[in-house]
């Protein structure tokens, strides 16, 4: 028997497959408005996410287990893939913006998982 999840997961699916399919086939960027642009790289980004959350998946089912921090790493590459196709799509991606980009999303990635991992240590109590 299918849980309720695992259908509302099917639904989602379809509708974010349905809205991009809209959207990028019935949109042309030379005369969109800005605003059908930024849902457009909204979607893409809504994408991105999903497309990798799927990956990580498949890759786990296979017995490599993807770590703890694995929606936080996927939220990250998606971002990065994002903003690397908003730069591509205006014109202004060069081999050295990835180069650059690439190695801050690691040490971001480092970053947020090491400062949910050590918790500041709770101050002492004053007695008076």
């Amino acid at each position: 028997m299918k849980s309720a999840s695992h259908s509302r997961k099917k639904w989602s699916l379809a509708a974010l497959a349905a809205a991009d399919l809209v959207v990028f086939s019935g949109t042309s960027p030379h005369s969109a408005s800005s605003i059908v642009l930024f849902i457009g790289f909204m979607l893409l980004a809504a994408s991105f996410y999903v497309l990798l959350l799927g990956a990580l998946r498949l890759v786990a089912w296979y017995g490599v287990s993807p770590g703890r921090y694995r929606k936080r790493f996927i939220r990250l590459m998606a971002g990065l893939f994002s903003g690397l196709v908003a730069l591509q799509s205006i014109g202004e991606l060069s081999p050295r913006d990835v180069l650059v980009l690439l190695p801050l999303a690691f040490l971001a990635y480092l970053y947020m998982s090491y400062g949910r991992k050590v918790a500041p240590a709770a101050a002492p109590a004053v007695s008076s």
